[in-house]
């Protein structure tokens, strides 16, 4: 079954894909001193056949860093997405897991 979010997601990416920014998504982790951190990254695309999101960012960027350290303290990382879409004046916020996948 797919997840209630990712329909409406889909419809608002094209409904909203004449704007450079549409593909580009806040991420919300948690720094190693248990501040939150926000940084934009961007949306490659839905995972096939799952209810999950590819984004990409720079491996050297704090961001990876953050969820590096969360994976090795916690066993998991978490963070949340906040994604507007200002064509169509649409929000939306996902809270999920996050994996880091590498070309290594």
């Amino acid at each position: 079954m797919q997840a209630p979010w990712r329909s409406p997601l889909a419809r608002a990416l094209h409904r909203n894909r004449s704007l450079p920014n549409a593909r580009y998504v806040q991420l919300a982790t948690v720094r190693p001193d248990g501040t939150p951190a926000n940084r934009t990254v961007v949306f490659r695309g839905f995972v096939a056949g799952r209810d999950e999101l590819q984004m990409v960012s720079d491996r050297r960027s704090e961001k990876v860093h953050h969820i590096q350290h969360q994976e090795r303290h916690h066993k998991s990382a978490m963070g949340e997405i906040c994604w507007y879409f200002p064509k169509t004046r649409e929000q939306f916020r996902l809270l999920g897991p996050l994996k880091l996948i590498t070309n290594e």
